[in-house]
């Protein structure tokens, strides 16, 4: 009797388990993955599996809109603050004789 109840005991811990490895983490956690440089495999998986909308490591209804810097001439920049642009000074003194090099 004693061994029959082992084996029906034992049989509990056997059992395969079903429950997912990310059913524990939230949305935001998977989305934060996402933001990173490198996301593994089975994160991505998980995120198309919940068919979750990432934005800025976190999960978003939809994307916001982002205004287009692509003009008639390409791709512009904003220009930086002037107050932060450092002047520089070279300790060499060059003139009109000058030359690339040193010659």
């Amino acid at each position: 009797m004693k061994k029959l109840q082992f084996i029906i005991l034992a049989s509990f811990f056997i059992t395969p388990s079903f429950a997912g490895y990310f059913d524990d983490w939230s949305n935001n956690d998977l989305c934060g993955w996402m933001n990173s440089s490198s996301v593994p495999q089975n994160i991505q998986t998980e995120v198309a599996n919940r068919g979750l909308l990432c934005y800025a490591g976190l999960e978003v209804d939809e994307l916001p809109i982002v205004k287009s810097n692509n003009g008639q001439y390409g791709t512009s920049f904003p220009s930086p603050d002037p107050d932060l642009i450092e002047k520089l000074h070279s300790k060499h003194k060059l003139g009109p004789k000058s030359k690339m090099g040193g010659y």
